[in-house]
């Protein structure tokens, strides 16, 4: 089962945020926690609620999308909705997880947020660092901490 995602919705325009959240109520497994008409707006919100993915206008007045992207966390998925192709190269140089052109087909909106959804449990699910090495010997395993290793020599099939 998946996480429920929270989102945001920027743009300018408000017929384009009518149709982002028209998608958004569709799909059962977003949760929008708000819509702004301009960057200054989704920042200040951003600075004291976390959400998993902005839905993210270019082409604003003020701060640009682009703008907005790079001041977002990290761990925040950005989708930019626009009708400006030109700018495809510079919204993926943001680690845009989507750009979709408008008109915004619900199908290819709901692709986005498929995306969006397999990123973030692959981030979920990422090993984390090992801290111990296994090794066998004396037809045992044994854990040894990372820490403890000053070098490792190899001596053909076997190491020292």
């Amino acid at each position: 089962m998946h996480k429920k995602l929270t989102a945001i919705i920027v743009d300018d325009e408000p017929t384009a945020r009518a149709i982002l959240l028209t998608h958004l109520r569709q799909i059962p497994l977003v949760e929008v926690l708000g819509d702004f008409k301009n960057a200054i707006e989704a920042l200040t919100f951003l600075k004291t609620q976390s959400v998993d993915v902005v839905f993210l206008d270019i082409n604003m007045p003020e701060v640009t999308g682009l703008s907005l992207g790079k001041l977002v966390h990290n761990d925040v998925k950005i989708v930019f909705t626009t009708a400006h192709r030109e700018y495809a190269v510079e919204g993926f140089n943001v680690s845009a997880s989507d750009y979709i052109l408008k008109p915004i087909a619900f199908d290819r909106f709901e692709e986005a947020v498929a995306k969006v959804q397999r990123e973030l449990a692959l981030e979920q699910n990422t090993p984390q660092a090992n801290t111990h090495l296994t090794i066998r010997a004396d037809y045992k395993l044994y854990n040894i901490p990372l820490e403890d290793i000053l070098f490792i020599e190899a001596m053909d099939d076997y190491i020292k």
